[in-house]
């Protein structure tokens, strides 16, 4: 798996994100292998549950946990992520970390170590204008029906990016990656698509717009952090 480098023009791409701080790219690795990606998303990822607790912190909850835990539990849990939403941050999504697991081991892993390797940063560095980027956060997520991740910035990154793997997406089935402005309106938004690369600085505000109850599918993407 590699990266098609030259589909882009540099140049105009850093100029872009001088301009907006985000960028979108289009077919960044091969269709065949963004098809890969997506099948491993669908079908071989063993999700974990994250949301934001009652607490305001963030949770995990692997498979074994959450089969053990009581439907009123699980229901309870999901009701108060929804109700924290309502006044600040919170969020509900599918999750599963790739940053601290042996890549060998799991059905990501080629996109893992592309995303983790010198090349993907220096890829990322060649559109962006930045240099010296070290990436700290890698997860693979899903939103489905009802999922969401409400306005939020992360001032400590100098680069997020997410990487949509999803095929046949509708707009208005929700799930946008929505761009705010500092007063709340939006600036901007990118519809799930699959092998859609998007950049932006850490200290946008940014959501991704509730999924739809009559969406057709879960919305997959990588998603991840440089400093």
């Amino acid at each position: 798996m590699k990266l098609q480098r030259d589909a882009f023009d540099a140049a105009g791409y850093v100029s872009r994100f001088a301009n907006k701080g985000r960028i979108r790219l289009e077919g960044a690795i091969s269709a065949d292998d963004a098809d890969t990606v997506h099948l491993a998303l669908e079908q071989k990822t063993p999700w974990e549950l994250h949301l934001m607790g009652k607490e305001g912190q963030p949770e995990i909850i692997n498979r074994r946990e959450l089969a053990a835990l009581p439907e009123a539990d699980i229901q309870q849990r999901l009701q108060d992520a929804a109700e924290l939403a309502q006044n600040g941050l919170s969020w509900l999504r599918l999750g599963y970390g790739l940053m601290d697991r042996s890549r060998d081991d799991i059905a990501l892993s080629n996109i893992a170590s592309l995303i983790a390797s010198p090349d993907f940063a220096a890829f990322c560095e060649s559109l962006t204008g930045l240099s010296g980027l070290t990436l700290t956060a890698l997860d693979a997520v899903c939103y489905r029906p009802g999922d969401f991740f409400t306005r939020h910035t992360d001032l400590g990154a100098r680069l997020c990016f997410e990487w949509s793997f999803t095929p046949g997406w509708r707009s208005d089935w929700g799930g946008q990656l929505l761009f705010h402005s500092p007063s709340g309106d939006l600036e901007g938004g990118i519809m799930p698509r699959l092998n859609d690369l998007a950049l932006y600085a850490g200290d946008q505000p940014r959501s991704i717009a509730s999924v739809a109850p009559y969406a057709g599918g879960p919305r997959f993407s990588i998603v991840g952090r440089f400093v």
